[in-house]
């Protein structure tokens, strides 16, 4: 399960670069960057993350000023689409490595969380 401090890659990023030629760019996201996370459950003295948990903005794409090849944005959000259905964090289901995330808008590629941020709290 998520909680603490962990960066998060998900799959690349196809933009353009001027004048216009599609370049791949690697898409990060720090889960300390998340908001909608879980403050009343702590894992290792950090909140934990639900579906609902989002990170506001992804790095790693910006060189590509004139956006991606089919959103046209850059630095978007990093949503994760998928969680535990039997562990719920506040009602909804827990994140953990394995989740499927939609990295920076929602129609780029997903990504599977692979990273764990701690090993102490573990659940399948």
């Amino acid at each position: 399960m998520l909680g603490g401090s962990v960066t998060t890659t998900g799959n690349t990023d196809v933009c353009l670069v001027p004048p216009e030629v599609p370049t791949p760019f690697p898409n990060m996201a720090t889960w300390t960057n998340s908001i909608g996370f879980v403050p009343e459950i702590l894992i290792i003295m950090s909140p934990s993350c639900n579906i609902l948990t989002s990170i506001s903005i992804s790095t790693g794409d910006e060189p590509g000023k004139e956006g991606g090849v089919k959103s046209g944005t850059t630095q978007g959000v990093f949503q994760p689409l998928t969680g535990l259905p039997n562990v719920l964090l506040n009602g909804l289901p827990a994140c953990n490595v394995g989740i499927t995330n939609g990295t920076s808008n929602t129609t780029n590629t997903t990504s599977i969380y692979t990273i764990p941020s701690q090993t102490v709290v573990v659940a399948a």
